[in-house]
């Protein structure tokens, strides 16, 4: 996939080889507050560990992955999975990253990153269909969150599934962020509460298959 041809992301800036860590380091800080990873790293979060989580699996997405950012200075990243592509699993993260990051996570991160992973492929398995693509990461930095960096990308990628007729998926931890994205069109298809107290809330919005 030629991204840079499609319509709906020609103010975006796409991602280069050479932003994956600039990419990588928005992610990190802007998930530093999500449950999920806070609860892997005991409540301690480390943004250099996560960090090197985020290059390992901007480094693992399919050729036709959706990578974009507000600018070059990535303020704010969303990365967009296609239908029927392989996103990348918990052991394609392993085997990239190599014993670099099997060390820096340690061997307690390691097993609660496993034990999550099982439990979010439960409700995938309940709540995706095969022609539904995958948001697989949106955050924005800290200090640039409130002030709509993020807003343009989400609209870009709404611009696009519209105009492929794509389904798409996710999965946020976020209870504020349903509403968010229910204001998207996205709909609640499960709520389920899961480790370390954290709730999973599996989302769909809808496409039109008769559009090519």
């Amino acid at each position: 996939m030629n991204i840079n041809s499609i319509p709906a992301f020609e103010k975006c800036y796409i991602m280069q080889h050479d932003d994956i860590q600039r990419f990588a380091a928005t992610l990190a800080d802007g998930f530093s507050q999500y449950g999920m990873f806070n609860h892997i790293c005991y409540g301690k979060y480390g943004h250099d560990i996560m960090r090197l989580f985020w290059e390992v699996s901007l480094n693992l997405l399919p050729d036709n992955a959706i990578c974009i950012a507000d600018s070059k200075d990535a303020n704010s990243v969303l990365a967009y999975i296609p239908p029927k592509s392989k996103e990348p699993g918990l052991f394609d993260y392993v085997k990239a990253g190599g014993m670099k990051m099997f060390f820096r996570f340690g061997i307690r991160r390691i097993i609660r990153l496993i034990r999550f992973e099982i439990e979010i492929e439960k409700v995938v398995k309940r709540n995706r269909t095969a022609n539904d693509g995958y948001l697989m990461s949106f955050a924005t930095r800290l200090d640039k969150q409130g002030q709509h960096y993020g807003k343009p990308l989400m609209n870009a990628l709404l611009n696009y599934l519209d105009a492929s007729g794509e389904s798409c998926y996710l999965e946020t931890l976020k209870a504020e962020n349903v509403a968010l994205y229910q204001h998207f069109s996205f709909q609640l298809k499960e709520q389920i509460a899961t480790l370390g107290n954290l709730t999973i809330y599996a989302m769909q919005r809808p496409g039109n298959p008769t559009i090519k």
